[in-house]
């Protein structure tokens, strides 16, 4: 293996074209580290908004120059001295310890995790594929199944709204909570329709032609008992009065575009409903994606599709996923 990788990396936060792309030294492993040969790259809306500098003050421990990327899929080519369920030559889905130890994400050719954060994935699924899991498909699980939030592990008789469905998080939180047995009603543009009821939408709405509240209605009178909103705080009108009392809303944390969740976490209580504001949590990860993956193989569980971009289209691919029209989950291809 090369003591040296290429790299895309950026040496100042800014517009999508302050890219480069450098060689640089493969990272060291850890005892508890496994080192992966990326295939692909799994991008999320949390890259451009790093990359912008809007979550520079979590991010404490980076330095630049910086790798981005919090997800990736690739093979297992080395292994530190106490790693004990990963093995060289094994095919993984994997996050990155961007934000745990600053080390480079996934936009390189090498990348060193815990092993933790990194399953084996099953031969039925490509490593293109892998590429989408972690972030997307586990922001998703949580918000639906975590005892903190939704807790919606049996979801018979529910009724729920998916804000955001045809996204990578809305993609797998249409499926599971159908498959948790939800009825599910989602919102989309005219584009996507046809996209989330292949995911198993059972009530359509079109944001672009259709009054959100108005729609619901029809689908749930006394309204919802759960909604995952997906895209941003003010994406829907008055959210907390489509709940049926007792009801809950799960706002995906967006960094850039959550203004008043206090405000109406606070008035939420006062309505008998709950706002929660949810952000990714490690806590039971590597289980969570296992199960997720043991879904994909049984094919209980469809992977969104991916649009490939190379290394040298970092920028335009940047650029596509800020304009939030994305339908899966763009990647970036590495090497495979």
């Amino acid at each position: 293996m090369k003591d040296v990788m290429q790299a895309v990396v950026i040496n100042q936060w800014g517009k999508a074209d302050v890219f480069e792309q450098v060689q640089m030294p493969v990272p060291e492993l850890e005892a508890q580290d496994v080192l992966v040969k990326v295939a692909y790259a799994g991008l999320n809306p949390a890259d451009w908004k790093m990359r912008a500098g809007h979550l520079a003050f979590a991010m404490p421990k980076l330095s630049f120059p910086l790798v981005l990327g919090l997800d990736a899929s690739g093979v297992v080519v080395a292994t530190g001295e106490n790693v004990t369920d990963l093995a060289v030559g094994d095919r993984v889905a994997s996050a990155t310890n961007l934000f745990h130890s600053g080390k480079p994400g996934s936009y390189a050719q090498y990348m060193v995790v815990n092993e933790q954060r990194a399953v084996k994935i099953p031969d039925s699924i490509s490593l293109a594929a892998a590429a989408t899991l972690n972030t997307a498909a586990i922001t998703a699980w949580q918000a639906l199944f975590a005892t903190d939030k939704g807790a919606l592990h049996n979801a018979q008789g529910k009724k729920i709204l998916i804000n955001g469905a045809s996204g990578g998080v809305g993609s797998f939180a249409v499926q599971l909570a159908k498959n948790a047995g939800a009825e599910v009603a989602t919102t989309s543009s005219s584009t996507n329709l046809s996209y989330v009821k292949s995911l198993g939408s059972d009530f359509l709405i079109d944001y672009k032609t259709q009054d959100i509240a108005q729609a619901l209605k029809i689908f749930a009178p006394n309204g919802v008992d759960f909604i995952l909103d997906a895209v941003s705080a003010g994406s829907l009108y008055n959210p907390l009065d489509m709940l049926k009392p007792g009801g809950m809303l799960v706002s995906i944390a967006t960094i850039t575009d959550d203004a008043g969740i206090e405000d109406s976490m606070a008035l939420a209580k006062q309505k008998g409903v709950q706002h929660i504001y949810a952000m990714i949590s490690d806590v039971g990860m590597k289980e969570q994606l296992s199960k997720i993956a043991t879904m994909a193989d049984s094919g209980e569980l469809i992977l969104p599709p991916t649009q490939s971009y190379s290394m040298n289209d970092i920028a335009a691919a940047h650029t596509r996923m800020e304009t939030g029209q994305v339908q899966g989950k763009l990647i970036l291809e590495i090497s495979h």
